[in-house]
């Protein structure tokens, strides 16, 4: 699995199998066998099935809209607040405009906050080819016994390059 912005946590369910999912975060190499798969980035479901028939890299994308949301609160926290004061005003008795200030005010603030708040968006796309980062390299070595756990660990050293996903049959 890979992509171009930070790591992401990748999850794949096997659609037959409602059990324990792969998962991985990227960038990270995992083997799936051929099939239909329910995929997630960051939590985040992938709408349908993924069907994987041959090896080849996932490329995942996944755009957060966190500042959005935080922004759409805020304006409707701060027009509420400022449209209770003029309908607050307008009710003791001052001017008659400040109950239509008021009734504006929480009226954009709410057409604000529906205009702004936005959920966060995934795509996954399939290439057939090995991600760029290991084209040419030799297959890894296997070996069995404890050293081989110890070797899937990631490293501490290591910094991310993106989201990848290498499937291999």
């Amino acid at each position: 699995m890979r992509s171009e912005g930070g790591p992401l946590t990748f999850s794949a369910r096997p659609e037959a199998n409602h059990g324990a999912s792969t998962w991985c975060i990227s960038p990270c190499d995992r083997h799936l066998s051929p099939g239909g798969y329910q995929l997630e980035l960051n939590g985040r479901a992938i709408d349908g099935t993924v069907t994987l028939r041959q090896p080849g890299t996932l490329h995942g994308e996944y755009l957060s809209r966190a500042g959005m949301r935080s922004s759409a609160w805020l304006a409707l926290n701060v027009g509420g607040i400022i449209g209770g004061v003029f309908i607050t005003v307008g009710m003791a008795g001052g001017s008659k405009p400040a109950f239509a200030v008021g009734g504006g005010v929480l009226a954009g603030a709410g057409v604000i906050f529906v205009l702004t708040y936005r959920s966060d968006r995934a795509s996954i796309s399939f290439t057939p080819d090995p991600p760029s980062d290991v084209r040419e390299m030799p297959d890894p070595a296997t070996l069995s016994g404890a050293r081989h756990a110890a070797l899937e660990r990631n490293s501490l050293g290591s910094t991310p390059r993106g989201l990848g996903f290498r499937i291999a049959f």
